[in-house]
């Protein structure tokens, strides 16, 4: 065989059938000036690929990008997966795995590489091109299958948790020479239990078969018992409840409330007989597609979280309305919580713990002051201020001091230009005890008077700090690990004094999130409702 059919040797992407480069071919003797020039050849054809690259991508794209273009300028504008005609073993690997890539919540169109199908390699321009295609769909993949394929401030600028993005050229340098492309591609995964969970039921959904019909109750007012309501006869129908004699088919009677309190009992919703909102979801769950997309979405919020939560941290879930305490990946506290509301909601982010206020002062935030207490101010100063317990204080001589209310101009001054507190007490708003973790968006957890508001299954009130139910049996949990000199006892005993810090010996991480599909200890998929809109938001971003 001539030499210069060695260099032309067929590359049989399709059937995986690899032509070897002979080492000879490298060593071309007297030809080596050809080699040389051959080689050259495939350098520039890199290079010309790379600024033949479409540049009017999104943020991501052209991140990955500059980085591509930068690892193979400090390679020497070398081929990364092309040696001449031959193909690299982990290039296969990587195709096979990008190929497969929906068992992962991730499009496999987004990885494709026609240049690299192409079997027509007969010379330096298509192997350029072909290299840096699959370069681009590789720092792409591992991206997307790490950190996520949105933004996520796109779906919210309340969602601002940092995704780690991983270091593209050490990426192609490890997968480019990886004796198992699948066990370096494994790090790269999120390792949390929950997406994990998550993955093994989008496996198990896509393969089942055709979906049996639902009955799904409409959404409309809350029902409750005595009512009279068309939507009855399917609630009926859903539970399985006989209609008795005599009874109009529309009246949620006495015999269906008992069925819906046993239902709410057994989904652990508060066994009130109301079907609202909560007891609605549970009861029409979803189809099978809508869990599919939820998963999904859910899946790419668990790439935005930190790949290491803390050993010992606090985890929020706002459709759930729950906070729990993880220590060494086991529940050590669990309580219900307040979050906000869909026009206030509470922000995602990830933060640290680090203080203890108790009996705080309420600093009212100048868009509640600007937008829901100026009308009742401006009627009467003195008489708001003394029944609620707030306080006044202006700049006056570069100075912030208390002022009375009835000294202010409320009909003329900015809001910005004073500042209104709530004195320490039961009646104050964050309650006996508030947990910082100092942030952008001036948010915490904290103690509430407004105890009923537990009782509800929806509990989406606040203006969008989460507040506790039980504050000191929270505290109980967390300062063992974080401050052992302490204990909930003693920070009762400072209840009903002055304002008090305690900070922590070591912060505890918390997280802020937001998922609304988990996989529960039974295997079965829990469901909460999209209170902010971000599963419907996100679904279109990804086109699931």
């Amino acid at each position: 065989m001539g030499r210069m059919k060695v260099l032309r040797v067929a590359l049989l992407l399709g059937a995986f059938s690899v032509a070897a480069l002979p080492a000879a071919a490298l060593e071309m003797g007297s030809t080596g000036g050809q080699f040389a020039r051959a080689s050259a050849a495939k350098l520039n054809a890199v290079e010309a690929a790379l600024e033949a690259t479409d540049k009017s991508r999104n943020a991501l794209e052209q991140a990955i990008l500059a980085d591509v273009s930068s690892f193979y300028e400090a390679r020497g504008y070398r081929p990364l997966w092309f040696n001449g005609s031959d193909v690299s073993s982990q290039l296969i690997a990587l195709k096979r795995r990008m190929a497969g890539a929906a068992s992962l919540g991730l499009d496999p169109d987004d990885y494709a590489t026609p240049h690299v199908a192409d079997r027509r390699y007969y010379n330096s321009k298509r192997l350029g091109h072909a290299d840096v295609e699959f370069s681009l769909a590789v720092a792409r993949f591992v991206a997307h299958l790490s950190s996520g394929r949105i933004k996520p401030t796109d779906v919210s600028r309340l969602i601002t948790m940092e995704p780690q993005r991983p270091e593209i050229a050490s990426v192609l340098t490890e997968l480019s020479q990886a004796p198992s492309v699948d066990m370096a591609l494994h790090r790269y995964e999120p390792q949390h239990p929950q997406y994990r969970a998550l993955k093994a039921k989008l496996a198990e959904l896509r393969a089942l078969g055709e979906e049996d019909d639902r009955i799904v109750v409409p959404d409309g007012k809350m029902l409750k018992p005595g009512k009279s309501d068309e939507r009855v006869a399917l609630l009926r129908e859903r539970l399985d409840i006989a209609l008795p004699a005599e009874t109009a088919a529309t009246l949620y009677d006495e015999t269906l409330v008992e069925a819906v309190r046993a239902f709410q009992e057994e989904n652990g919703l508060s066994v009130d007989g109301i079907v609202g909102p909560q007891t609605l979801l549970a009861l029409n769950g979803r189809s099978r597609e809508e869990d599919i997309a939820s998963i999904l979405a859910n899946m790419e919020r668990w790439r935005w979280m930190p790949g290491d939560l803390g050993a010992f941290h606090v985890l929020v879930n706002v459709p759930e309305f729950k906070t729990r305490v993880f220590d060494d990946g086991e529940i050590v506290h669990e309580t219900r919580v307040v979050v906000g509301k869909p026009r206030n909601p509470t922000p995602m982010f990830s933060h640290a713990i680090d203080h203890f206020v108790v009996n705080p002062y309420w600093n009212v935030p100048t868009s509640i002051l600007k937008n829901e207490m100026m009308p009742s101010i401006r009627a009467n100063p003195h008489g708001y201020f003394a029944r609620h317990g707030y306080q006044v204080l202006a700049n006056i001589k570069g100075r912030m001091r208390l002022v009375h209310p009835a000294s202010v101009n409320w009909h003329a001054i900015n809001p910005r230009s004073v500042r209104v507190r709530q004195t320490p007490g039961s009646h104050n708003a964050l309650g006996r005890i508030k947990f910082m973790f100092p942030n952008q968006h001036s948010v915490y957890l904290h103690d509430t008077p407004s105890k009923s508001l537990f009782k509800r299954d929806r509990r989406a009130f606040s203006h969008g700090c989460v507040r506790v139910q039980n504050p000191l049996d929270f505290a109980a949990a967390i300062l063992p690990a974080a401050a052992p000199d302490w204990n909930a006892s003693r920070i009762e005993r400072l209840y009903g004094g002055k304002e008090r810090r305690v900070n922590l010996d070591s912060p505890v991480p918390v997280h802020l999130s937001y998922f609304t599909t988990a996989v529960a200890a039974d295997g079965e998929l829990s469901r909460f409702e999209d209170i902010y809109g971000y599963d419907r938001k996100m679904t279109e971003f990804l086109g699931s």
